[in-house]
């Protein structure tokens, strides 16, 4: 995607601000999430375990001990119902696109699974508190079977333009999330089946 101009200076700053504000914040509460939250145990098997990568590096162990979790590779925006290579930036009040890879099975079980897969956003320059701070985009019913399989749902009314955030949640009564608390980094970390992509709209 090409922007002319200062628009396009005003975009890179808001681009990098995001990261760095983002790291810092990973940075402020990486050693709580790391410890894991008070009394809770480490993910046992489950009847099923359907994932999304936090980073690249991200094999689907929880907790994902990696620093880059707002950028996950297997979110993307795109301006078509056809899926581009890599994500883009959203046009401020255009519908775009939101493609999300599923993989199955990972590492804590295994088979066919049905369930939800939730789409949520914060408000440009918002909080990312969970969940006062996310508000619904869409929602769609999915069965995954084996290998992966790739979501597509309709983005209308892309807020801004600014930076805020995009979230993907799969919920199924066989790959239970392990924890949700306030904290977007510690949900992240800690449930496979929740992927994070920063953003900014144009």
């Amino acid at each position: 995607m090409t922007i002319l101009g200062s628009r396009a200076r005003r975009l890179a700053l808001a681009l990098c601000a995001g990261p760095v504000l983002a790291g810092l914040l990973a940075t402020a509460t990486a050693p709580a999430a790391a410890a894991g939250p008070a009394g809770k145990p480490a993910r046992s098997t489950t009847v099923t375990d359907v994932w999304m990568r936090d980073a690249v590096d991200d094999a689907g162990l929880q907790p994902y001990s990696g620093t880059r979790v707002w950028a996950s590779p297997d979110i993307k925006v795109c301006p078509t119902p056809v899926e581009c290579a890599t994500s883009t930036f959203p046009v401020a009040g255009s519908t775009s696109y939101i493609f999300v890879k599923l993989r199955n099975p990972g590492r804590y079980g295994s088979g066919t699974d049905s369930g939800i897969l939730h789409f949520y956003r914060t408000n440009p320059g918002g909080s990312l508190s969970w969940p006062l701070g996310w508000m619904p985009v869409a929602v769609r019913a999915v069965t995954v079977p084996t290998g992966v399989t790739t979501v597509q749902v309709t983005w209308p009314g892309v807020p801004g333009p600014g930076h805020f955030s995009l979230l993907a949640v799969w919920e199924s009564a066989n790959d239970p999330l392990l924890i949700m608390t306030a904290d977007i980094l510690t949900n992240v970390r800690y449930n496979n089946n929740i992927a994070w992509l920063d953003l900014v709209s144009v």
